[in-house]
């Protein structure tokens, strides 16, 4: 079962990447890219809910918060494409308190490694902690301003994706660069590209208004 689930996981993850690179590369909104993302979406769904499976099976709190993480990314970027009217539901308040709690509790896990002297584990949980607890507190603050529409729609659909993206790429990076050291690969990726998911959202915000 175990070697199912993840073959399951290394699958999804290629389609996962494959699919990233047309959705990235293809015209924003077109049909091409509005299939990408469906399938991407789709493959990082399977990512996810494999990678939490894994974390059932052979008992890893890390892996499951991460996974919990690289979830909530992708489904706030999906649902910021879904809902043109920018409305949040119970479904979007329901992802923000999982995701929440997810932060809390690798902060939590975090502070006390590092008070150990654990490693890089425990950075690497501070750091994600804090994007996905951040992550969740600016949702509801948005939320409680009004519906997210316009550039402030596509700029979080952009952002969330990228982020996923980058979630997936760093997965990659720990299976096939173990050589490198722990801080390089699991934060790299993030390092790298959020300049870009900055940069990225600035250009649309500063562009024509959409809906």
């Amino acid at each position: 079962m175990t070697q199912i689930i993840l073959f399951m996981h290394i699958l999804a993850g290629v389609v996962a990447l494959a699919t990233a690179g047309v959705a990235v590369g293809s015209a924003k909104g077109g049909w091409l890219h509005r299939r990408a993302g469906n399938a991407y979406t789709l493959a990082m769904l399977a990512v996810g809910l494999s990678a939490l499976m894994l974390a059932v099976v052979h008992p890893n709190p890390f892996l499951f918060a991460v996974g919990v993480f690289s979830l909530y990314l992708v489904f706030t970027g999906w649902r910021a494409a879904m809902l043109r009217d920018g409305r949040h539901r119970t479904l979007d308040h329901a992802g923000g308190a999982v995701m929440a709690l997810a932060g809390l509790g690798m902060l939590g896990w975090g502070a006390q490694g590092v008070v150990a002297g654990s490693g890089a584990q425990p950075v690497i949980l501070l750091a994600f902690g804090s994007i996905g607890l951040t992550m969740a507190l600016v949702d509801w603050r948005d939320w409680a301003r009004g519906p997210v529409t316009g550039k402030a729609r596509i700029a979080r659909h952009l952002g969330r994706m990228l982020g996923g993206t980058i979630a997936t790429i760093t997965a990659a990076g720990v299976v096939n660069l173990g050589f490198l050291p722990d801080l390089v690969v699991w934060l790299g990726p993030t390092a790298l590209i959020t300049p870009v998911i900055w940069w990225w959202t600035a250009r649309v915000m500063r562009g024509p208004v959409r809906t």
